[in-house]
């Protein structure tokens, strides 16, 4: 797996979640609870290449991202679906044996991840400094969030606390390569592929990190696109108006009555001058609560983009006979007034005015020797 474009192996442990048992006081028997049991636990082990705490947030938020593209799990880490539990050790510049390995457990967040280590890492090189290096001990510590810092759970012998042994009952898998390479053809377009596809597209890397992210975002952009609408412009409509919307409402984009369709049918009604940008984010907003069509909001709420020179001349006359002061005070120097004029004209058009024929010549008229 590639992590900040450093590549990083791994190893797949897949055992399973064992029943839990429960002594229930002044009762003489026990409860078990097999509500999970046999569920599959994949455990995913790295080898130690990365160097602080952004690149292992990082590689955990890839691999959520990866196992919910897949379609395996939704990799939510405060339900428990994902958990990281990471080693940490030092070594002094120059040594090639790895340090102490001490491990933190359990941590649900991937701000967490990345604070628990870089504290881990500080008080071990800390440690060292001050020659007290013997008192970093093999043992697991947990990460306090409400004090920013690791603590002692237990201590750790070796290998020998965790029992493993040869499971007598359970034969060896062997996979073909007919097998193998069948399940890898089958795969979906995974996250790091679908970045660089958008980087060839020519979209910033703020716009392909976002869309990326989200399986469910990066498939209602592609299906925009497919329905020809500009990528770049597509990736701007999604990331600002679409994205502000869902936060407020907090939904998802599955959730929003807007279709990619529409979405592509609005960028070419603004790029071919149907409607203005302005126009187009009303439309937009009512698309994404209620639903519709661009064309048949168009007609009904008669949104059409006045391109009529002639009509947009009488406005801007209109605005400036009834605004003579304005009009003087433009005249005598204060050229901002400009977009003040602009503004009552776009109004009095209830923003339909083509906004570039508007300010054309709204120019000729206040620069107009009389």
């Amino acid at each position: 797996m590639e992590v900040t474009h450093r590549k990083v192996p791994f190893a797949l442990h897949l055992p399973s979640i064992f029943s839990s048992f429960y002594k229930i006081l002044f009762v003489s028997f026990l409860q078990v609870d097999l509500n999970r049991a046999g569920v599959p636990l994949l455990e995913i082990v790295s080898e130690p290449d990365m160097r602080n705490g952004i690149e292992a947030a990082e590689y955990a938020a890839e691999i959520q991202r990866v196992v919910r593209y897949l379609g395996v799990s939704n990799g939510n880490m405060q339900e428990g679906s994902l958990r990281c539990d990471v080693n940490v050790s030092v070594r002094p510049i120059g040594q090639l044996q790895f340090g102490t390995k001490v491990e933190i457990k359990n941590l649900n967040a991937f701000s967490a991840v990345s604070r628990a280590i870089d504290y881990e890492i500080s008080r071990q090189v800390l440690l060292h400094s001050q020659g007290q290096d013997k008192e970093i001990v093999q043992e697991t510590r947990l990460w306090e969030e409400g004090a920013q810092k690791t603590v002692t759970m237990r201590k750790k012998e070796g290998l020998s606390d965790y029992r493993y042994f040869p499971e007598p009952d359970l034969p060896g898998v062997f996979l073909t390569q007919d097998y193998v390479d069948g399940i890898h053809n089958s795969l979906p377009e995974l996250p790091e592929m679908k970045r660089r596809r958008y980087e060839k597209m020519g979209l910033s890397m703020q716009d392909i990190l976002f869309l990326a992210n989200d399986m469910n975002v990066a498939e209602f952009f592609d299906t925009t696109i497919t329905k020809g609408a500009d990528a770049k412009l597509a990736a701007n409509w999604i990331m600002s108006d679409i994205a502000a919307y869902m936060k407020n409402e907090e939904l998802s984009i599955n959730e929003v009555k807007l279709s990619p369709q529409e979405l592509a049918e609005l960028i070419a009604s603004i790029k071919d001058g149907t409607i203005s940008g302005k126009i187009g984010k009303q439309i937009l907003f009512e698309l994404l609560a209620k639903g519709g069509t661009v064309k048949g909001l168009i007609e009904e709420k008669d949104l059409v983009q006045i391109v009529d020179p002639t009509e947009i001349e009488k406005m801007v006359e209109k605005v400036l006979s009834e605004n003579p002061e304005q009009l003087d005070q433009y005249r005598g120097g204060k050229t901002k007034l400009q977009g003040y004029f602009a503004g009552q004209i776009m109004k009095l058009s209830k923003g339909k005015a083509n906004p570039g024929l508007l300010n054309k010549i709204l120019l000729e008229k206040l620069n107009a020797k009389s």
